[in-house]
């Protein structure tokens, strides 16, 4: 049944340029009815047919076209809908979670702001206790010597003319001792004062201490269905592109984010990164070393890793490398004399840092490290393997000392096989997660914050940030580009 809005636009039969004149015409050019007058001006030289011509055609065409919108279109956008309101009620839900974070620290802090008051009250009263502990002293003192140089005098002016004499002068003796004691407590002027000054306030000290709102948003600009198998690694070279490894295969592609296959290269390689200045590293296992490339495949330079094989590599802040290495041992059973490393490297090969045991020296930081990254605060975040089903994220100080291992702690399964991680400019940490099919998104202190995407039917497995682009790479060999915004 058509609606009242319709039959309103269906009765417009009149120009709204030309008064008067009826619109007999339909310009397929332009979309839209037109009349006599339109097609001798503005439509001249456009594709046009009569309205009765047109409709003969579409009443043949439309009943096939909506079939198939209802059969092949609307089901997706349905889902869509669907989709849009799950977003709306896990909005819901996490405002409801993190008004619960906020009004639990806020009883925290309440709780420890009246703990302190407490405390210097406590304190306060202490000191005046030990100062009232000292008047009371004096005063019992002075009391005593006032009491008895009162009986003695008395006795003195009483009984002068009776006492013998040794005894009157044993008793002015006392008289003046017992004087001379009491003036000396009513000389000492004996003050003891506790005051307390409150501290002065600062907002912006509190507020970093309360803690900050992190925002995120994602849209997805474009999704690149060319490749049938994994996608192992995604590296941007700038803003519009990346580089990208399928799985099993012998090249790499320079991919836009359009999806054009810009540039292929022949290479072995294991993973690979941009420098700085647009050049190509390499990492190259089963040569045991790391090479650097021009954009045009020439050679610069390439250093080996000794007898240690260089897997995953990733850039750090100032433009030197974190690298992956292990011996030729299994992968998982470790013996005492295996070799699980990360190591921060210059682009010339110079170990600037080994990152393999804990402060003991003995401890292992690894059993198969993976992917890395570098955030700007200097941590060192490094996938672990423990299996070939379960993994963590290890997050090392500069200096290689742990300062925290993630497990999906809190998370419904209780699997994880974290792939690949990434760090934004706001420090925050992105891993993507085999079992939960998401990317999971912590604070730099290692506070799990939320899942960024979760999907229903696809595996991410790697991820790279450029500015504000983030490429996702699937298992199935598709390719997601968003727009991260902080």
């Amino acid at each position: 049944m058509v609606t009242s809005l319709y039959k309103a636009q269906f009765a417009l039969k009149i120009c709204e340029n030309h008064d008067k004149k009826k619109l007999h015409a339909y310009c397929k050019t332009c979309d839209k009815k037109v009349c006599t007058t339109c097609i001798k001006e503005e439509h001249s030289s456009h594709d046009w047919e009569t309205i009765t011509d047109i409709l003969r055609e579409k009443k043949q065409s439309l009943p096939k076209e909506c079939k198939e919108i209802r059969a092949k279109k609307l089901p997706g956008l349905k889902k869509e809908i669907n989709r849009f309101e799950r977003k709306i009620q896990e909005e819901d839900t996490r405002f409801e979670q993190n008004k619960s974070v906020l009004n639990g620290s806020r009883q925290r802090y309440i709780d420890g702001i009246n703990k302190l008051f407490d405390d210097k009250i406590n304190v306060c009263q202490q000191k005046s206790e030990a100062a009232k502990q000292i008047y009371k002293d004096k005063h019992e003192g002075l009391k005593q010597k006032v009491e008895h140089l009162d009986m003695v005098t008395t006795a003195l002016d009483k009984d002068i003319n009776t006492l013998p004499d040794h005894d009157i002068l044993d008793m002015e003796k006392e008289m003046r001792d017992e004087l001379k004691k009491a003036l000396s407590y009513s000389a000492d002027k004996y003050t003891s004062t506790t005051v307390f000054v409150p501290g002065q306030m600062d907002m912006q000290v509190l507020e970093n201490m309360i803690g900050e709102i992190h925002s995120m948003s994602v849209q997805e600009m474009n999704e690149i269905d060319r490749y049938s198998d994994i996608i192992m690694s995604i590296k941007p070279a700038s803003e519009t592109n990346a580089w990208v490894r399928v799985y099993d295969e012998s090249h790499i592609k320079l991919l836009d984010r359009a999806g054009e296959e810009l540039k292929v290269m022949k290479t072995p390689c294991f993973d690979l990164i941009t420098s700085r200045g647009g050049d190509i590293v390499l990492s190259e296992g089963v040569k045991g070393s790391i090479s650097i490339l021009t954009q045009d495949e020439n050679t610069i330079s390439t250093f080996d890793t000794k007898s240690s094989y260089p897997t995953y590599i990733s850039k750090t802040e100032n433009d030197d490398i974190l690298v992956t290495l292990r011996d030729g041992g299994d992968y998982y059973n470790l013996v005492p004399t295996s070799r699980r490393i990360v190591q921060r490297m210059t682009l010339t090969g110079k170990v600037l840092h080994t990152y393999e045991f804990r402060e003991d020296g003995k401890t292992r930081l690894f059993t198969c490290p993976i992917r890395t990254a570098d955030n700007k605060n200097k941590d060192v975040c490094v996938i672990n393997l423990l299996s070939g089903v379960s993994g963590e994220l290890v997050v090392l100080h500069k200096d290689g000392r742990v300062k925290f291992t993630y497990r999906g702690d809190g998370l419904e399964s209780e699997k994880f096989f974290p792939v690949d991680v990434e760090c934004d400019v706001k420090c925050r940490i992105l891993l993507t997660e085999y079992y939960s099919r998401a990317i999971h998104i912590l604070s730099s202190e290692g506070i799990y914050l939320c899942k960024l995407f979760q999907y229903e039917q696809f595996v991410p497995t790697v991820i790279s940030i450029y500015v504000d682009n983030l490429w996702c790479g699937f298992r199935d060999g598709r390719v997601k580009v968003y727009k991260y915004t902080y």
